[in-house]
């Protein structure tokens, strides 16, 4: 799946007649609620929904309670959550003119890490919308010639990765997911782990057949 992008007028300086340049901008193509975010994460990470669920509002709790102490809170690869605050009138360095009613909490800041950048960098695929000419990448596979790689890849292996079955048949990642949870419907593969660590083998009947 793309990312989708359109280009938009960015204004010129007051008072230039410059030729107007052109900057890029996402097209959303829908906001996610939480419990559609959850659902997401249960479904291509292989984790219980309740359990997200109640992990990411523990998360957000314990968070909104370390920032409202003063304290920055890094949260793994995503990067660093903390505060700024605001006065309410000029001040100045003599302490007897400042109060603390003058002084108020104004935002919250998230410093994303360069790691998490990257990934973003990587995974992310952009196409112009509007452009009629430009088509998506198509996959000239079809499904069943996908299935009979992955029959030989796993009678080469034990078992397969979901990174494994990306690079195996070219499609996208939830794309590959689809198929591999599509598979496990039919009854020709089983999925074993959790999260990172799931793969994917032989049903034993359908191998033993």
């Amino acid at each position: 799946m793309s990312a989708y992008y359109d280009l938009y007028e960015t204004p010129s300086p007051k008072g230039k007649e410059d030729k107007k340049s052109l900057h890029a901008r996402i097209c959303p193509q829908k906001t996610y609620t939480q419990k559609e975010f959850v659902e997401h994460v249960a479904m291509y990470q292989h984790l219980p929904k309740n359990l997200i669920g109640a992990a990411l509002d523990a998360c957000i709790e314990e968070l909104c309670e370390l920032l409202a102490d003063g304290n920055i809170v890094e949260l793994g690869e995503l990067g660093f959550f903390s505060t700024s605050l605001k006065c309410l009138r000029p001040t100045d360095d003599d302490k007897t003119k400042i109060r603390a009613e003058s002084v108020q909490f104004q935002n919250v800041h998230l410093r994303i890490s360069s790691t998490f950048r990257r990934k973003i960098r990587h995974a992310m695929r952009l196409e112009r919308i509007h452009s009629k000419t430009k088509k998506s990448k198509q996959i000239i596979s079809t499904e069943e010639s996908r299935k009979e790689k992955l029959k030989a890849f796993l009678q080469k292996n034990v078992c397969i990765t979901k990174s494994e079955y990306i690079r195996l048949t070219g499609l996208t990642r939830h794309a590959a997911i689809d198929e591999l949870n599509k598979f496990i419907l039919q009854g020709f593969l089983r999925r074993r782990g959790l999260g990172r660590s799931t793969v994917y083998i032989r049903q034993q009947e359908e191998a033993n057949g």
